[in-house]
């Protein structure tokens, strides 16, 4: 009897149990966040949650997606400004994301697998490490994840669920720009099960649910609207996207390697990544000593039937097809806009479903879904010549999608069985599990020893503009540049000017790859300051030596300097 209840509820209970580590580890990653501080970017989306609830600082920077924002302006309408929040709001969003991926899963996997697969997305390094960090990396994906959920129940249990799906989607573009990518594996799906969605019912309610998330944009129009054009910060970034703002090769995330997430990798899925990837090599490895083992009668007889069938009627103009555009899609890589390349394999998608959609496998639609998921933004990031390891978090649920079917073919075709039960499976996924709550608890300690500098940035930052707010009360009637503008505007809330990075010649707002100044580049800070008649620079430069400016404060890194009276 208990037996049965268990098999029964095995869904709730490992959703449960899924609920329970990810809750232990994302409360732990907030605690982690917090005591760390926030990051350069964090502090410009809590600047502009900041404008959004009324309680301007001064600062902002609307360049920035505006969703979590909004979120965190919400608390701060309703409470004063804090550091928290932000984190607070990206740790519930990471938690509902892992279960949607659980729910996502479930719907091609048994209830094992789906929890092993939500488990390691969830303790990925690259995504363990900005859980509560108030990035959009993170929200942004698992966003996405509960419109993919939706778009699916739609086309599969009731049309209505579109009213969900596009809006999602909208919000997780808003929360990160190059989520707008996700318009392709999502009508990808669509079009690959057309024949069931073509009714009249359901294109009313795709129709409906476009006019939803398209409605989700009136308020961030008006909103922008107050500050210049309303579309301003979508066109800079479908600018910026085209690589054209890439700053040459000075910017420290400059790199034209078109295979530097795969050659990453290992690191970016972690032991419990790899411990799934050699059960799927030694499947493999069985599955090659098998059918060397059978005759070759047996091993045509089997197969011929249904791979025949692929050449015949139209089978073999198709298959031409997909070669054609299969030539055009690999030389267009790097050679055209980004689009141009994410348009083809779009269509190479759906003319290989058409092509193989006679064998009838079973939920081949997902698999579908899954593969744009994973290849239109591989294309994006790696095509996009400024590249950062955390731009794989978008990949990351595609890639764990995958991993599970290898995981799982290899567990269903060489697992052994107790009373139907996969023993294999469970063995493997119990071994998994132990190397994903390693990885977890290894990478606690991990992040904060990676983020001793940028706790040490933040410590610095508040003590160096507390001195500042006391040296001179009347600072906020002076021009005051930064080196480090997000921290400097929060801490002395108010707006600060950027001082750029001069570099061999170039003007950079993001990091370089190397300080090691020239003559010249320091000529141009001292352009730069005298021009504009500051009255004192907040600097984290090393190396510069002002005419008209002396150091009056030093902090750790940071340098404070005055104006020669």
């Amino acid at each position: 009897m208990f037996s049965d209840t268990i098999k029964n509820h095995s869904s709730a209970i490992y959703l449960l149990i899924l609920t329970l580590i990810i809750g232990f580890i994302t409360y732990n990653c907030f605690l982690i966040q917090t005591s760390i501080g926030p990051v350069w970017d964090t502090y410009d989306f809590m600047a502009n949650a900041a404008l959004m609830a009324g309680k301007s600082i001064g600062y902002f920077d609307l360049l920035r997606p505006p969703f979590l924002s909004f979120l965190t302006a919400i608390y701060f309408s309703v409470d004063g400004l804090a550091l928290w929040p932000i984190a607070a709001i990206d740790c519930v969003i990471f938690v509902l994301g892992v279960i949607g991926l659980y729910l996502l899963f479930k719907l091609r996997f048994d209830d094992l697998t789906s929890f092993l697969g939500a488990l390691i997305f969830a303790t990925f390094p690259i995504v363990i490490t900005y859980v509560g960090a108030g990035f959009t990396d993170n929200p942004s994906v698992c966003l996405s994840i509960w419109a993919l959920l939706f778009t699916v129940l739609a086309v599969k249990k009731d049309s209505r669920l579109f009213y969900l799906s596009f809006p999602l989607a909208m919000i997780s573009f808003l929360t990160r720009f190059s989520m707008a990518l996700l318009i392709f594996p999502i009508f990808l799906y669509l079009l690959i099960n057309w024949e069931k969605i073509k009714g009249l019912k359901y294109v009313r309610d795709i129709l409906i649910g476009i006019v939803i998330s398209f409605a989700l944009l009136i308020p961030v129009f008006m909103f922008y609207a107050n500050f210049g054009s309303p579309i301003y910060p979508f066109l800079d970034f479908f600018g910026s996207s085209s690589g054209a703002s890439a700053a040459g090769g000075m910017h420290f995330a400059y790199n034209t390697d078109f295979f530097y997430f795969v050659k990453l990798l290992p690191s970016l899925i972690g032991p419990e990544g790899i411990g799934v990837l050699l059960v799927i090599l030694l499947g493999v490895m069985v599955y090659i000593v098998r059918r060397f083992k059978k005759s070759e009668k047996t091993v045509e007889g089997k197969n011929k039937g249904s791979f025949k069938s692929l050449l015949e009627n139209n089978g073999k103009i198709k298959l031409l097809l997909i070669l054609i555009v299969s030539i055009i899609l690999v030389f267009t890589i790097e050679k055209v806009h980004y689009l141009v390349t994410e348009s083809l394999f779009f269509l190479w998608c759906y003319l290989l479903y058409d092509w193989i959609k006679i064998l009838d496998y079973k939920n081949i639609d997902l698999d579908f879904l899954f593969l744009s998921y994973l290849v239109t933004f591989f294309l994006f990031h790696s095509i996009y010549i400024i590249k950062d390891y955390r731009y794989f978090v978008s990949m990351a649920p595609a890639t764990v999608y995958f991993m599970m079917r290898g995981f799982d073919w290899t567990t269903s075709q060489f697992g052994f069985k107790i009373k139907n039960y996969n023993v294999t499976k469970a063995i493997f996924a119990l071994v998994i599990t132990l190397l994903v709550i390693f990885s977890a608890l290894s990478s606690f300690s991990g992040i904060q020893e990676a983020n001793k500098e940028l706790k040490a940035m933040n410590e610095e930052s508040v003590a160096i503009s507390d001195w500042f707010i006391q040296y001179d009360p009347d600072y906020k009637n002076k021009v005051v540049y930064t080196d480090f503008w997000p921290y400097s505007g929060w801490y002395l809330q108010m707006n600060v000017s950027k001082m750029p990075i001069f570099r061999d010649g170039e003007i950079l707002y993001c990091g370089a790859k190397n300080y090691n100044f020239t003559e010249q580049d320091i000529a141009a800070y001292n352009n730069e300051l005298d021009s504009h008649n500051a009255d004192y620079y907040f600097s984290m430069r090393k190396g510069l030596n002002f005419t008209n400016y002396h150091p009056i404060k030093k902090i750790g890194l940071l340098i404070l300097y005055q104006r020669n009276q």
